[in-house]
């Protein structure tokens, strides 16, 4: 398909965008904390993707690319909202979400101080429920990558809830 879209064929182009549309929505929710603006940045990446189909390399990395391309707009995006709004603030909405459990709330703001591609893993795999073979060609690493990063990230989100009295040891 990758190959068709780059030779032109705007069907290939719009099956690629309806196979990794969730995928990049979920990258920029795990990067903005808000629906609308993840995909706000997913369209544009897809945009993005289409202006520069021509330029990819190598074809068999189309997934990686496109993720790399969304993960930066939406850090882009995340900057000049960072600009308008006290960011502190923006962060306790992300974690607040709609959940109305407790736990659930507090799992949510220790993911939010988690790094970018710990929030990312996290979001993926437990709020998407992608499998590692999705995650890995999401992110262009091995399934064997995909599950020693998820160890660190649980064991870092584990870390942040017991040293502030959020999880029991």
């Amino acid at each position: 398909m990758v190959e068709a879209a780059v030779e032109g064929d705007i069907d290939s182009f719009g099956k690629l965008c309806q196979r990794y549309y969730a995928a990049l929505v979920v990258i920029g929710y795990s990067i903005l904390g808000e629906h609308n603006s993840a995909e706000d940045a997913a369209q544009e990446a897809f945009a993005r993707a289409l202006v520069k189909l021509k330029d990819l390399k190598n074809k068999s990395k189309f997934a990686p690319w496109l993720a790399a391309i969304c993960r930066n707009i939406a850090k882009d995006m995340a900057t000049a909202k960072a600009k308008q709004i006290n960011t502190e603030g923006f962060s306790e909405v992300a974690a607040k979400g709609n959940c109305d459990d407790e736990s659930a709330r507090v799992v949510r703001r220790a993911i939010v101080k988690l790094d970018e591609s710990d929030k990312e893993l996290i979001v993926l795999r437990y709020y998407n429920s992608l499998s590692y073979e999705e995650i890995g060609s999401v992110l262009g690493v091995s399934e064997v990558a995909v599950n020693g990063r998820l160890i660190r990230a649980k064991r870092k989100l584990a870390k942040y809830l017991k040293q502030n009295r959020l999880l029991e040891d």
